[in-house]
């Protein structure tokens, strides 16, 4: 699969702050909410989301 690559700015990237949580929490064993296509849509744009995963509260709280 080729991974689009995305070019935002701070703004636009606080965006996809959402969209990971909810990938993410598709991992969870008790997942708050379950959405399989936040997940492949994460996984077909070609960015840095390792970032993302010192804010776990942020995570959850997206989800909440």
């Amino acid at each position: 699969m080729n991974k689009t690559k995305v070019h935002l700015g701070t703004i636009q990237e606080t965006l996809l702050i959402p969209l990971w949580a909810r990938a993410c929490e598709l991992q969870a064993a008790d997942p708050i909410i379950v959405d399989p296509q936040a997940s492949e849509i994460l996984a077909a744009i070609d960015y840095e989301f390792d970032k993302f995963t010192t804010a776990k509260s942020s995570q959850i709280g997206c989800c909440l």
